[in-house]
């Protein structure tokens, strides 16, 4: 029987016994998959790859001064989020319907990219204008995030929830290589009158409108499930309350006293997390910069990138099953740490910090053509594989050491650590910049966050067995 607590507007996905139906193509589970096919390209065209860098260095003008900025705009954004995630996060599975509240970030999260497209450098205050809208950018996809994954569980039948997300994830991915490709063609043969610049710059307001014209079927296709007597306004008073504000700050102490090695594995974590992201998020800023990359070199490392992310994530569970996944994480840390070294080592003129001149053209009529771009861009497809199997490395590690009965909790915490750091890595890396004026100075900390990380995990005790199965041995 269904649950009688549920309205009856919201009913759909309940089969007969109670339980949510349907796979992965099912109306649901296309419907929640559909969500990322409209919103992911967000982030790959305007955060990472495109539009940021054009904003760093076509309207900023100063390749230190953008990274600088860059930095201080994602790092307020995730200091914003560090504060409204937990709040959020404790809230959004007793509060009301969560669609309208989607429908409002999606509007505010196009209408933002849609604005950004009228950042030129002869705009008056054009960078602390793009700097807000950057912000209001990246908080609404962050909350959209949020509630998004909150509505997984009404996409399908539990057994497909696995499918239904790497359904969506894979919706994602297509969908930002598929932008990223028209920017590299257009950059390269800009149409109407246009310079591969305004192509980079208009990428945000094209993504705004793929939100507005995507956005529908997510809306049609997936109901939202909520209790008929929840509201987000009740939700929010019982947050209020001082005994229920406490009780993440108790539960951490007290998990740091019961289970020391699983939270020393999650504090190690947020650190080297906090590095892969800023070096992400800041990456396309850094080479648009030191190696005066614009729209086509940017675009195609876009698109190497999202293909090898790809590959990342398989060998990153070859080498779990391989070696275990301690030995595991230590290993792509180690390497990742490595050729973040020998990519700060690049300039337009040099590697290896000086010893090795590689200003000159090494192939004729290709989108790279230095010795210098060749070299780095070679650099980006082992280090993307690194960078992403060590955040897959990184979920299986916790299910490894964490007691089965608290997994739950732990992963809880897991997500949880991440927003509320996320302003770290970013944040140094600005700081850096403007202290020393110098971008590849700058991207430092993040390779110091990557150490910092992998020295705590060394001290992490990873056992043959992993936990769960010992417990079903000791049934």
């Amino acid at each position: 029987m269904a649950d009688a607590s549920l309205s009856a507007d919201d009913a759909g996905p309940q089969g007969d016994a109670g339980e949510v139906t349907g796979g992965p193509f099912g109306k649901k589970g296309f419907g929640w998959a559909s969500f990322e096919w409209a919103r992911n390209p967000y982030y790959n065209i305007v955060v990472i790859f495109i539009f940021t860098p054009y904003f760093a260095n076509s309207v900023i003008q100063n390749g230190e001064l953008g990274q600088t900025l860059v930095g201080v705009t994602i790092a307020i954004a995730g200091v914003i989020m560090a504060i409204v995630s937990p709040i959020l996060g404790s809230i959004v599975d007793k509060a009301g319907p969560k669609k309208p509240i989607l429908l409002y970030t999606f509007a505010v999260l196009a209408g933002c990219a849609i604005l950004l497209g009228f950042i030129t450098p002869d705009l008056p205050g054009a960078v602390p204008i793009g700097m807000f809208l950057l912000i209001v950018g990246y908080c609404s996809y962050t909350v959209s995030e949020l509630l998004h994954n909150a509505m997984l569980p009404a996409a399908g039948r539990s057994s497909a929830l696995p499918l239904v997300s790497g359904l969506g994830l894979a919706m994602g991915n297509a969908a930002g290589m598929v932008l990223l490709i028209a920017v590299a063609i257009l950059s390269t043969n800009p149409p109407f009158g246009l310079t591969g610049i305004d192509v980079s710059r208009l990428s945000a307001p094209t993504i705004g409108f793929w939100l507005l014209i995507f956005m529908g079927v997510f809306f049609l296709l997936m109901p939202d499930v909520y209790r008929k007597e929840a509201t987000w306004g009740q939700a929010l008073k019982d947050f209020r309350d001082p005994a229920n504000r406490v009780q993440p700050y108790t539960w951490v102490k007290s998990r740091f006293q019961q289970h020391p090695n699983v939270m020393r594995y999650l504090v190690g974590r947020m650190i080297y997390a906090d590095g892969i992201a800023a070096m992400l998020t800041i990456g396309g800023v850094y080479v648009g910069g030191v190696l005066a990359w614009t729209g086509p070199q940017l675009a195609v490392y876009g698109i190497l990138a999202s293909l090898f992310a790809v590959i990342g994530g398989f060998f990153g569970g070859v080498l779990d099953r391989l070696l275990g996944p301690k030995r595991a994480l230590v290993f792509e840390l180690s390497m990742a740490i490595l050729i973040g070294i020998f990519q700060i080592s690049i300039t337009k003129d040099a590697i290896l910090f000086g010893l090795i001149p590689a200003g000159h053209t090494v192939w004729e009529g290709g989108v790279f053509s230095t010795l210098s771009d060749v070299v780095y861009v070679l650099a980006v497809i082992p280090g993307t594989i690194f960078l992403v199997a060590t955040i897959s490395s990184s979920r299986y590690m916790l299910l490894h050491i964490a007691p089965p009965e608290k997994i739950g909790e732990f992963f809880g915490f897991y997500a949880m650590a991440g927003s509320v750091t996320v302003w770290l890595g970013p944040g140094s890396v600005a700081l850096v910049t403007w202290l020393t004026n110098d971008q590849r100075a700058g991207f430092a900390p993040v390779v110091f966050l990557l150490i910092t990380g992998l020295a705590i995990i060394m001290t992490v005790k990873a056992d043959k067995t992993p936990e769960h199965l010992k417990a079903d041995n000791t049934a």
